[in-house]
Order: structure tokens, then C-alpha cells, then sequence
């Protein structure tokens, strides 16, 4: 059964970026043992080519995409609200199997997925700096779009930081977010669950891979724990600033070995 929607893009524009795909080599791949997703990049948008569209995940099945159209107008909404969301532009399945178009993030992967798994210690190293001098008002703003996008019903994907990309200009960018499926004990969040999940999820900046340290040198690992230490301030102080409780902030921290995981201790 074929199923195409169509929410901020024309159709014809939108068929011609799914077959201009199939001549192409794609930039990037996702593989959750699920959804198999290969990427495809454009001026102006990104396609990614998406196996199992037709499942809200590996448990729930969704043969008519419901869960998908209101993604995407959860998403449109997000996005007018001047939350950092990168919408869904238009969605195609063919029993299933099929395409979904966005317009392309702005700016940069927080931190690059396979640099980061190579430990490449000279792109780490610049890019814990690089965010380390981000300014306080775009890490306020990222912890502010990641409460109204958990209160608008979607779950952020936290587990790959490439999920989100950073721009000079507009901050944090949000992207792969997903249907709450039940995941609240009451169907919704509470401002509770909502604030223990950022204040777990908002120190994503810091980059906190021990198996790095034996590559770097003595200097280089100051470096690393001081960029961190900065870094970790400026989340602290940004969920301080959107009203988080600091009693919830300090059980992230000491629940998680923040401190210990970053040399920060």
C-alpha cells in the first residue's frame, strides 16, 4: 500500500529529490537493527531512505502512518513556536519501505559519530573547545527547546549525539525525534519527568569517552577536563535558568558520574 503526505514542500519538487537519490551515493547511515536509514543530502534538504516507516517502533505497528503524519505536524508547530526543530517535509511509503524529506539542519553534528568512535583525538580535542565558548543564551536555549519538545508528546533520540546539529547563528538543532509510545507512567510526561530527562539528557555538550585519555598527553588532558568543566557550568546554569530545581540537577549529576565520567573529580 502506498502512502505519500505532503507538508511544506510540492509534490513534484518532492518525487524529484526521492529519484534523484537513486543515482546517488549516500552521505550517512543509521541502523538501529530496526529501521535501517541511509541519508541522502541536498542544498536545501536531506532524504533520508527508511525502512519499517509503517511502525511506530519494533513493537507497534502503524499500517495508515498516523503516528508519522502527526509527527510532522507536531513538528510544523515546534517549528512555529521558533523551537530549533528540523521539520518533516513530506513522507512516501510503499508497504513500508520508503522516504522522508526535510529541510537540511543547519550547522554541524554536535559531535561527529564516526571522528568520535575513531577517537580522533585532535577533532575531539577542537571541538570540546569549539563548544566550550558556545554562548550561555544558546545553551539556556537548548534546554528550553527540549522541555517544550518532551511537553509536546515527542521523545528525543539522545543516544547518538549527531541527533543534534549546532549552528553560530540559531544555536541547537533537533533532529530523528520520535512518538512518545507510552514511555511516561501516565501517558504524558509530568513537569517532573520532563525536568529529571533534561537534566540527565542537557550535558550531552561535554564529551565524556574515557577511552580517549590514552591517547592524549598530560596537556592535552587538562585541556579536555577544562573545556568540560565549562561546558558542564554553562548546563548547569542553563537548566538553572529555565527552572529546574537544583535538588533534580544534582541527582542527574551524582546518578550518572557526571563528574567522574568527565575528570571533573
Amino acid at each position: 500500500m502506498i502512502i505519500e503526505k505532503y507538508f511544506g514542500i510540492d509534490r513534484g519538487v518532492a518525487q524529484q529529490l526521492i529519484e534523484a537519490t537513486k543515482e546517488m551515493k549516500y552521505e550517512k547511515t543509521g541502523d538501529n537493527a530496526f529501521q535501517n536509514t541511509k541519508v541522502f543530502l541536498f542544498d536545501e534538504y536531506a532524504v533520508l531512505q527508511q525502512d519499517n516507516l509503517n511502525f511506530r517502533n519494533v513493537y507497534t505497528a502503524d499500517a495508515d502512518l498516523k503516528h508519522l503524519e502527526n509527527i510532522a505536524e507536531t513538528l510544523l508547530d515546534l517549528q512555529a513556536q521558533g523551537i530549533n526543530v528540523v521539520p518533516i517535509l513530506a513522507f512516501q511509503s510503499d508497504n513500508g519501505n520508503g522516504y522522508i524529506i526535510q529541510p537540511k539542519a543547519k550547522g554541524t553534528e554536535l559531535y561527529d559519530r564516526d571522528k568520535v568512535r575513531s577517537l580522533d583525538k585532535d577533532y575531539i580535542l577542537e571541538r570540546v573547545k569549539f563548544l566550550s565558548d558556545v554562548p550561555q543564551e544558546h545553551f539556556d536555549k537548548f534546554v528550553a527547546d527540549t522541555i517544550k519538545i518532551m511537553d509536546a508528546g515527542l521523545l528525543i533520540d539522545f543516544v547518538g549525539k549527531d541527533n543534534f546539529f549546532y549552528d553560530e547563528k540559531i544555536g541547537v538543532q533537533f533532529i530523528d525525534l520520535l512518538a512518545h509510545d507510552d514511555e511516561w507512567e501516565n501517558g504524558e510526561p509530568s513537569e517532573n519527568e520532563i525536568a529529571q530527562w533534561t537534566a540527565y539528557f542537557c550535558f550531552l555538550p561535554c564529551y565524556s569517552d574515557i577511552a580517549i585519555l590514552s591517547k592524549l598527553t598530560d596537556n592535552e588532558r587538562t585541556i579536555l577536563t577544562e573545556c568540560n568543566k565549562k561546558i558542564f557550568e554553562k548546563c548547569k546554569t542553563s537548566m538553572k535558568n529555565n527552572g529546574i530545581a537544583e535538588e533534580i540537577i544534582d541527582e542527574a549529576i551524582t546518578k550518572h558520574n557526571f563528574k567522574q565520567e568527565l575528570g571533573l573529580i
